[in-house]
């Protein structure tokens, strides 16, 4: 098959088109070119600026190809200019689009696991209010018989180049030699994360089998693991000691973003039974890798979403765990009071 992939050069991106081409399918790639990228065979490269309709339409012109993997532009835009001229389209949308999917911990109440028909996200204001509108309107395609749809919901993407990258927080302290590292509730958060060979296997499955067509999926690693469990393999790998230290997370802003995340697990059963999705790679080897690849490939700040890694105020850090160190020992010294007041 013809197939245009739309990015190409992200974090799922890569791993994509090598999985294409490893399966003898023709593949171009509609990209702006700020991130370079090798493949392991010929790709057609069209540079341009996929957020922009203008462009896209110069850009692509009346090309037509069997199947478009959307990764990456303004999906609307993209949907409108490929109508008649790819046979499937497959979009890429994210978790946010679930009702109730942001607050921080502890203010989650979503119901687990989130199944693909749970009640999606209409009256934000940010870009996730637009995320279900954009979902209709691929369907509403489909509907028409413009081409066929199928929309994946991605949900926290790590390895290599992911922005995001929630594990840096954990790497860079290993690497900087620190003894301790706050984790706020604990680490009892878990939070659905995707790693980013299991995203493109399942993008693969989207682009290829008949079955997907007309259907939403959710995205992300068979298993989740917890926050603080995310944390412990990191440091496992890297031969660590550093030694976690639970803080309740309205304490503790900012220093382990993973930790504050509301629980949220996708329910993956639909992936597996339709398309027989299983993860490539081990949710907790898929850690150990990333671990691995951060401490040899530290990324630049420029690179990072700070709302991924958090900050990394040691001296704040410190003078919290001071200030908790303190509060424990005069909580402890109530409780033996009480206990002595009891007998």
């Amino acid at each position: 098959m013809q197939i245009l992939v739309v990015g190409g050069t992200g974090p799922t991106g890569v791993p994509l088109v090598s999985r294409l081409l490893a399966a003898g399918h023709e593949v171009a790639i509609f990209h702006s070119g700020a991130h370079p990228a090798e493949f392991a065979g010929p790709v057609e490269r069209i540079f341009g600026n996929a957020r922009d309709a203008e462009d896209i339409a110069e850009k692509l012109g009346d090309r037509q190809w069997d199947v478009a993997v959307c990764m990456y532009g303004r999906l609307r835009a993209l949907a409108e200019h490929l109508t008649g001229r790819v046979g499937r389209l497959v979009g890429i949308t994210g978790q946010p689009v679930y009702k109730g999917a942001m607050p921080p911990t502890p203010e989650g109440r979503i119901p687990l696991p989130v199944p693909e028909f749970a009640e999606r996200q209409y009256d934000a204001q940010d870009y996730t209010g637009k995320v279900a509108a954009g979902e209709d309107q691929l369907f509403e395609h489909h509907g028409r018989g413009d081409f066929e749809v199928v929309i994946l919901r991605y949900p926290g993407v790590f390895g290599p180049r992911a922005p995001l990258n929630h594990e840096w927080a954990v790497v860079k302290r290993v690497l900087d030699e620190r003894s301790f590292m706050l984790m706020p509730h604990d680490g009892i958060a878990y939070f659905q994360r995707g790693y980013v060979d299991n995203l493109a296997e399942l993008a693969y499955l989207a682009a290829t089998r008949p079955e997907a067509a007309g259907e939403a999926f959710n995205a992300g690693d068979e298993r989740v693991l917890s926050a603080r469990h995310v944390a412990e393999l990191i440091c496992d790998e890297l031969g660590s000691a550093m030694q976690l230290i639970g803080v309740p997370a309205q304490f503790c802003r900012g220093f382990y973003p993973l930790a504050e995340k509301s629980n949220q697990i996708l329910d993956m059963s639909k992936a597996r039974l339709l398309l027989g999705y299983r993860d490539v790679v081990d949710a907790e080897v898929a850690t150990r890798l990333t671990a691995r690849h951060l401490a040899a490939n530290p990324p630049a700040p420029e690179d990072l979403y700070p709302a991924g890694p958090g900050t990394f105020d040691y001296p704040r850090e410190e003078a919290i765990v001071r200030a908790w160190r303190k509060a424990e020992a005069v909580m402890t010294a109530d409780s033996a009071i009480a206990a002595m007041e009891s007998d």
